[in-house]
């Protein structure tokens, strides 16, 4: 966790919040190998079938859209390990890392504590 801290916070981003994805400098967006890493170590902690299948699919992916796609798995897998509540803090730490890849609209954290309806 907290390598995955230090590679957040030791690239530094140069642009503002309100550029979309296609207005950032490539040189200021994190490299896609620095992400799937990233991914890869908030799993090194669950050694059973899910994580490997996740830890395949992070290797598998071509594009920063496909990894943020794979959140809902790595969240399930953690929670699974831990609980929803370190799931989630870890999913919210990768949010920065995708900063140029994915629009802000779409930057959108898991909030701590939610419920999905009854229906």
């Amino acid at each position: 966790m907290i390598k995955l801290i230090q590679r957040i916070f030791a690239h530094p981003l140069r642009f503002s919040a309100s550029q979309g994805a296609d207005q950032i400098p490539a040189q200021d967006k994190l490299p896609m190998a620095q992400i799937q890493q990233a991914l890869r170590d908030a799993l090194h902690d669950c050694a059973d079938v899910r994580g490997q299948r996740v830890s395949y699919n992070i290797d598998q992916a071509k594009t920063p859209v496909e990894l943020w796609a794979l959140r809902s798995d790595l969240h399930q897998c953690i929670a699974q390990t831990h609980s929803e509540r370190v799931a989630t803090a870890r999913i919210n730490d990768m949010a920065a890392m995708f900063e140029g890849w994915i629009p802000a609209s779409q930057l959108a954290r898991i909030q701590p504590g939610f419920r999905h309806s009854a229906k």
